[in-house]
């Protein structure tokens, strides 16, 4: 399909490459324009569906419902944007240990298989192969994030670099980049870790190479982009329901992940997938919608001071808070009141 002799697809293709040059989200970023796309579209659907009950909650129109000024103007937000920018000083550390990582393990599972690539095994592969490795490559990308993040919520001295993400008392789509530097970096390390197994296994298996399909990329992050992705951060209720919930995590469940509530605290550690989740007992499926409260929280739901009021804090405060869990390690986070 053609517009004034212009191919459709070199046209989107522009249009990605500019939209990349003024806010510079890949594609592998749920802030990309498909995931901002997908956010307006379904947001609206959502107002559409229950503005008069939203009217009745300060809601006063389609616009104040999408992007809230009493949200976007508050110093968790404000500190959402610092972080993120703030972080992009670690983007270079962050490569080098995921590809370091990553290459590493594949070139380990190759040994071990008495397989070398060449020049034509990086060809691209017939489609099922393809198909097949892609999903495998997503599911042990996803796992590395579950494990990861179920880490940093479970063990004493990880936790107060989480914290910082957890921190934030207001969701917005900037709020997925709220992480510390340590937490990104061992999130790296870890995808790495899964995901060049993954494709060291893959080749051993096909004697195939196909880059995209090992990272897991493409088709898997376009869909959760599409699927409501920058929702997951937002005060935008979307719930998927009971069946798809135990595939797919929803936008709600991650929202309930953030909640202050107990019953809420440590479930629905996925990305994309549910399957994680319920396996290892920890998803949560709504049952309607729940009013829920963000930031951090004792065991009984009681909130706790913000710890990180400043770029600094934010910095500075997970170090000192881990150097002191350390100094007791069988101290857990309900005892710290965390």
């Amino acid at each position: 399909m053609s517009i004034l002799g212009v191919k459709l697809s070199d046209l989107t293709a522009r249009l990605s490459d500019v939209w990349d040059f003024l806010l510079p989200f890949g594609t592998d970023s749920r802030l990309h324009w498909t995931g901002l796309s997908a956010f307006l579209i379904i947001g609206s659907c959502v107002y559409l569906a229950k503005r008069r009950t939203l009217s009745r909650d300060g809601y006063t129109g389609i616009q104040n419902f999408l992007v809230p000024t009493q949200l976007y103007r508050t110093a968790s937000s404000w500190l959402d944007v610092k972080i993120y920018f703030a972080n992009k000083i670690f983007a270079p550390l962050n490569s080098l240990v995921f590809l370091t990582v990553f290459s590493g393990c594949a070139a380990g599972i190759l040994s071990l298989a008495s397989a070398t690539p060449s020049a034509e095994d990086t060809g691209s592969a017939s489609l099922w192969p393809l198909i097949l490795a892609t999903l495998l490559s997503a599911l042990a990308t996803d796992l590395a994030y579950y494990f990861t993040h179920r880490a940093s919520h479970e063990v004493s001295w990880l936790w107060p670099f989480h914290k910082v993400h957890h921190s934030a008392e207001v969701l917005t789509p900037l709020t997925a980049k709220r992480n510390h530097p340590v937490f990104d970096l061992l999130l790296k390390a870890v995808t790495g870790l899964l995901g060049g197994t993954m494709a060291g296994i893959i080749f051993a298996l096909t004697g195939t190479y196909e880059l995209h399909a090992m990272l897991g990329l493409g088709a898997f992050i376009l869909l959760f982009n599409l699927m409501g992705g920058a929702l997951r951060h937002s005060h935008i209720w979307l719930d998927y329901g009971p069946v798809l919930d135990r595939i797919f995590i929803s936008p709600a469940q991650h929202q309930i992940h953030h909640s202050r509530a107990p019953r809420h605290h440590d479930r629905n550690y996925g990305l994309i997938f549910a399957l994680w989740d319920w396996a290892f007992g920890t998803l949560y499926i709504p049952d309607g919608q729940e009013k829920l409260e963000f930031g951090i929280a004792d065991s009984l739901g009681q909130a706790e001071a913000q710890p990180h009021n400043s770029l600094v804090d934010a910095y500075t405060v997970p170090f000192r808070e881990a150097a002191s869990m350390l100094s007791v390690p069988r101290m857990s986070r309900q005892e710290t009141g965390s």
